[in-house]
């Protein structure tokens, strides 16, 4: 519960650095996010927020809401899988690092890792010298968790 209030008040924290508001329903979709251990689906968000309250929620609203918190860094996509992760360093005071997911390919189990300045310059010096410019320096790398590997 202390994870979930941490990341809530630094998100509305955000919100207001990049001016924008941190509402009722975006609130919940974040702590929606934050309450689970593995990616969602935009679906799956839609799902949990209309188990848990009285008003519906239609998908592109939450679609919305959840580009918005990629925009601001509240949440991640994970590309390899189309769903959608509170960023695990969300309450932290510290500059972002570029990062990658350790993502199970046996339970879903995701883990945010910081990656160290000097791979991830490795990275982007390999890709320029292959002629290629990177848009954005996330990574998604598959295996097996130590607890579907045990």
């Amino acid at each position: 519960m202390m994870k979930i209030e941490a990341g809530l008040k630094s998100a509305q924290q955000k919100c207001q650095a990049a001016g924008v508001k941190l509402t009722e329903k975006r609130s919940a979709i974040l702590r929606i996010l934050l309450a689970e251990n593995a990616p969602l689906s935009a679906y799956e968000v839609v799902a949990i927020y209309n188990q848990q309250h009285a008003q519906a929620m239609q998908p592109m609203s939450v679609y919305r809401i959840l580009d918005l918190f990629v925009d601001i860094e509240l949440v991640h996509k994970l590309a390899s899988s189309n769903k959608y992760v509170s960023c695990a360093h969300l309450a932290c005071s510290h500059e972002h690092q570029d990062q990658f997911f350790l993502v199970c390919k046996s339970c879903g189990a995701t883990r945010e890792i910081a990656m160290s300045d000097s791979l991830a310059a490795q990275i982007k010096a390999s890709a320029s010298d292959a002629g290629f410019l990177l848009s954005q320096s996330q990574f998604e790398i598959s295996g097996i968790c130590r607890q579907c590997g045990e």
